[in-house]
């Protein structure tokens, strides 16, 4: 896989726990059995709690968290217990101790009448506490809990970090795809990051079907040289056809992706045996300005790769006015084509397009051997003589062409 999968690491856990004190920054404390006739704070509670919730609104929330604390030990009825847990808790949110925020919360979730509302928002910081401290056992309880009452995305993704974390590949696939298909119902497409787990995680379960469907999302929407190699990768698996393959490479060398020695060497020798000489030698020229072609002798692949590649590149550059004049006059639609690869290797597009367009005509088209690779190269010389709609027609024909068809559609992603 591209190096960008070594680096990368589970996604982080909200933005820190600062959520709980922003929340508790603009809530008042709670009131003792506040504006309720039914159920009601016990009268030997409530002189316990008064003092905390007094201490609490001052600010001194130790006393409060020791108050409630008092109040909890002496309560018999659940709303009693209820009401001392919700003080405390809240003072512990403010003071910032999440681990005892979260031990208080559970508590709350024991007494019967913590129900409604503020039971099911409960979830969401339990699970991102948990997941803080690496509680992962907790972290996924409370995540479900979340995503069961209506935490959408958000959860899902924490549950995602939670199985990911633990490389609980089967698990994280689940939620991650859930969390997609979540984003995709409210018009939303999957980040980066999403992408990028999913496409681990099927690498590491072996699912190649899924995998290639994410790498090729990843590179359409993310276009990167990582992301390329990748994708180049899978299909070099799958056998793809060689001039697509050229094809690709032509694409990877428009966008300067191509770094490594091999592929530069790769891609020069496809462009040598398809008849390009000259787009060869840019190749090799490029790579050896890159210092990623070395020649250690005049016999080694390198150097009978580059010596090759001069010798056939001047001879075209030396016949070509005469090839031209002599296909004009064949009425042979793969002469023609020939002719407008050369062009091509030496940067003249308007002429290639010109040639390989005449190539193409009703008269000489029958005799052309790879229509999807003459529309390919057509397609690149009209992007890059800025004709855009042009090239889009051409790839699309080639697109056409089960041989072509990868290649094409990530030209024509690229427009």
């Amino acid at each position: 896989m591209g190096k960008w999968l070594a680096r990368f690491r589970a996604p982080a856990v909200a933005a820190g726990l600062g959520f709980l004190l922003a929340a508790s920054a603009t809530l008042p404390l709670p009131a003792v059995a506040a504006a309720e006739k039914k159920p009601t704070v016990s009268e030997e509670v409530r002189k316990k709690l008064g003092p905390a919730q007094e201490a609490g609104t001052k600010g001194d929330y130790d006393t409060c968290i020791k108050g409630a604390n008092e109040a909890l030990a002496t309560a018999t009825k659940p709303y009693d217990k209820e009401t001392s847990l919700t003080i405390m808790r809240w003072c512990l949110g403010k003071k910032g101790d999440f681990p005892g925020y979260a031990d208080a919360t559970e508590k709350l979730l024991d007494v019967e009448t913590f129900q409604g509302e503020e039971r099911t928002k409960s979830y969401k910081p339990l699970a991102q506490i948990f997941m803080q401290q690496k509680n992962y056992e907790k972290a996924e309880k409370y995540a479900r809990l979340w995503a069961d009452n209506g935490g959408g995305v958000e959860a899902y993704s924490l549950l995602v970090a939670v199985y990911y974390t633990q490389q609980n590949c089967p698990s994280t696939i689940t939620a991650q795809e859930k969390a997609d298909e979540l984003d995709r119902a409210a018009g939303k497409e999957p980040t980066e990051q999403a992408l990028r787990i999913l496409n681990s995680c099927y690498y590491k379960t072996g699912d190649k079907e899924h995998r290639q469907a994410v790498m090729e999302e990843l590179l359409r929407r993310f276009p990167k040289p990582d992301y390329f190699a990748d994708v180049l990768q899978i299909y070099q698996e799958q056998n793809l056809d060689k001039r697509a393959l050229l094809n690709l490479y032509r694409f990877a060398f428009d966008k300067d992706w191509i770094s490594r020695e091999s592929m530069f060497v790769e891609y020069a020798d496809q462009a040598l045996d398809a008849g390009a000489p000259a787009e060869a030698l840019k190749v090799i020229d490029t790579a050896t300005s890159k210092g990623a072609f070395k020649i250690i002798a005049q016999t080694d692949r390198n150097g009978r790769l580059m010596a090759a590649a001069k010798q056939q590149a001047a001879d075209d550059k030396k016949l070509l006015p005469q090839l031209d004049k002599e296909a004009r006059g064949k009425a042979s639609g793969e002469a023609d084509v020939k002719v407008g690869l050369a062009y091509m290797g030496f940067g003249e597009y308007d002429k290639a397009a010109e040639a390989i367009e005449r190539g193409l005509t009703p008269d000489r088209v029958a005799k052309v051997k790879r229509l999807d690779d003459a529309q390919m190269m057509l397609g690149i010389c009209y992007k890059k003589l800025g004709k855009t709609d042009e090239a889009k027609k051409a790839f699309s024909a080639a697109q056409g062409d089960p041989r072509m068809a990868k290649a094409a559609t990530i030209w024509l992603q690229s427009l």
